[in-house]
């Protein structure tokens, strides 16, 4: 007999962690190469920041290029690391530095096809083995052609794809990079030490790659056989730092952040620095108020001297625009930022913070007020955000080793960005178990000093063009 009775059939679809997987144990940590303080550190409790290693035992800077069409020049590169001064002296000339050049596929032409042999035709022919007339089953089978066609040189080589001219060209900028490092790795004689000036390329090493990874497993590359730090410092090769940021104590941060919450902390830049306002546009006022109080604002970050701000000296040291309308939209810009939920939101922050402290006496409250002033302290925030951005970034090496490229979990697909698969799988997992649970299991975050001005730049090193070439081309 039939039922009028209905049933709804729910489907649950999971992630189940190891037990090992979810605390990183001294035995992980050793892998890592971490200092033996921090090992045997409780973690119910953070390091004092004078009893911290220096940074260059706890950060490595890996940096990722590939073929661009300023081949052979080096300029796109130079531009960039001397750049990392921003960041710091211990961060531009001690912390070890990787730089991957990822392979790439050649695609011939086709009247070079027609009139010279392929290359496994004249390995044959070395051999005494070229039956190209026999319908040997046996005999290699030639290599994949390149059928996809994309619109400009740009697109295809962002692809990994390049003609016999540009990887011989690609291949003598690898040569002239390892030179370079030599230099920077090896000094003259000490004699004129004054007049040598420290290179960015110090403590650099060049790894290539001989197949087309992509960037997310070049990355990964890099990740299992460069790294022994606790912490990386990920840096495409046209990323830029713009002015002063506050590196170390990003690092510091994350050391000691006893409930592991920061494991990814990204440097903004003009595409999120109002991530809050992009947040609200998608979701509702119920997540958003639950996003209010996801945001930190981590002891290490209240930095003094008059250095971070709207009027600190950062923005004052930072690399003027090239033009006048340059300079008008970055003015602009900082007026938009100003009536943004992100800095509205830092704000009232600031308010309940003075509203607190009112409870204290009166002499209390001067004596605070007056060495806030004196010692110009300014406190930056990390803005949580369900997006994993490729721009400049510092991760937990564990988390990425143990988590992000973890082959169970297929989060990043071979030939692509890191950011292209992982940012939905980190929007599904908060659908699944809530912002707050599901954003916990990445725990990315956005450094923001709310002054309204980029910490990082672009130099769109698709359509870079180096000097040599402007004038080559006529420019002046």
């Amino acid at each position: 007999k039939a039922s009028n009775k209905r049933c709804i059939i729910l489907n649950f679809r999971g992630i189940l962690l190891e037990p090992q997987q979810d605390i990183a144990t001294p035995k992980q940590m050793i892998k890592t190469n971490m200092p033996k303080e921090i090992i045997q550190q409780p973690s119910s409790s953070s390091l004092p920041l004078s009893s911290l290693p220096p940074l260059s035992k706890l950060l490595t800077i890996i940096a990722t290029t590939s073929p661009i069409r300023s081949n052979p020049s080096t300029a796109l590169l130079e531009q960039t690391f001397d750049t990392f001064s921003f960041a710091g002296d211990e961060f531009a000339y001690e912390c070890p530095k990787v730089i991957v050049c990822d392979g790439c596929r050649i695609i011939e032409d086709d009247d070079n096809n027609d009139d010279q042999p392929s290359k496994e035709e004249k390995k044959q022919e070395e051999d005494g083995t070229n039956n190209s007339n026999d319908n040997n089953t046996n005999a290699a089978a030639p290599p994949p052609k390149i059928t996809r066609k994309y619109a400009n040189v740009k697109q295809t080589l962002r692809n990994g794809i390049a003609t016999t001219d540009q990887a011989k060209n690609y291949e003598e900028f690898k040569v002239r990079l390892k030179t370079l490092c030599e230099k920077a790795n090896n000094p003259p004689s000490l004699e004129n030490t004054s007049k040598n000036k420290k290179s960015p390329f110090q403590n650099t090493q060049v790894v290539e790659l001989e197949e087309r990874h992509g960037y997310g497993f070049a990355l990964r590359h890099a990740l299992h056989h460069n790294v022994t730090t606790p912490y990386v410092c990920v840096i495409q090769h046209d990323r830029t730092f713009m002015r002063p940021t506050p590196i170390t104590e990003v690092v510091h941060a994350m050391m000691n952040d006893t409930q592991q919450q920061i494991k990814y902390v990204g440097i903004n830049m003009r595409s999120n620095l109002m991530y809050h306002d992009i947040f609200s546009g998608k979701y509702g006022r119920r997540a958003v108020n639950e996003f209010r109080k996801m945001i930190l604002y981590p002891r290490e970050l209240c930095i003094g001297g008059n250095v971070y701000g709207a009027n600190g000296s950062s923005v004052q040291n930072m690399v003027a625009p090239r033009d006048e309308k340059r300079r008008r939209n970055m003015e602009a810009y900082k007026e938009s930022y100003r009536g943004s939920h992100q800095c509205i939101t830092y704000e009232e922050w600031l308010k309940k913070k003075q509203k607190y402290s009112q409870s204290s006496s009166a002499e209390e409250q001067q004596q605070q007020k007056s060495k806030s002033q004196k010692d110009g302290y300014h406190q930056l925030s990390l803005t949580p955000t369900l997006f994993w951005y490729d721009n400049t970034h510092i991760v937990n090496t564990a988390h990425y080793h143990d988590f992000i490229f973890h082959p169970q979990y297929k989060m990043v697909a071979r030939g692509g960005f890191v950011e292209d698969k992982l940012s939905p799988c980190m929007v599904r997992s908060c659908e699944r178990l809530g912002l707050k649970e599901g954003h916990g299991k990445f725990g990315c975050y956005l450094l923001d000093d709310h002054s309204g001005v980029v910490f990082t730049g672009h130099l769109d090193g698709g359509s870079f063009m180096s000097a040599e070439a402007h004038y080559s081309k006529g420019d002046k």
